[in-house]
């Protein structure tokens, strides 16, 4: 792969570092990478390289790609990781669009959606202390360790 498309993210406490491997590009769209935190990999899962980082860092909201089909995609899932906790949980999924982490406000992400490369016009706004349904980090991706 071409390693001067990777790109390195440091958490702002510089505790945590989430590296974008560049994985490849979908017809006609973006470029899509493989993700890993620390030493933690994620394995086969498909993510855009865009990312929000919460300012006390133990919070990284990415955006997930659920298929690189391009008669059926996008399909892009919100994702929360919480590197302190070692969980991670879906906020929302978009068919024929894309999720798009913009910031953490407080204890919120927020985020928008983007259909058919045309920007989105809603806001939306979940708050992180509310999350139900978290999981275990990499609990998604069958034989991926946890760190």
């Amino acid at each position: 792969m071409n390693h001067a498309f990777d790109i390195t993210s440091p958490s702002p406490d510089r505790q945590h570092i989430a590296h974008f491997a560049y994985s490849g590009e979908v017809r006609f769209g973006p470029p899509y990478f493989s993700l890993s935190i620390d030493s933690y990999s994620f394995g086969q899962r498909v993510f855009s390289d865009i990312h929000v980082w919460s300012s006390s860092s133990p919070l990284l909201a990415v955006q997930e790609w659920l298929t690189l089909d391009y008669s059926e995609g996008p399909i892009t899932a919100l994702v929360i990781l919480d590197l302190q906790l070692r969980r991670e949980a879906e906020l929302a999924r978009l068919v024929k669009g894309f999720i798009v982490p913009t910031a953490f406000e407080g204890s919120s992400i927020v985020y928008r959606k983007d259909y058919a490369g045309n920007e989105g016009t809603e806001r939306f706004e979940i708050d992180t202390t509310k999350i139900e349904g978290w999981t275990v980090l990499g609990s998604v991706s069958p034989g991926a360790s946890a760190p």
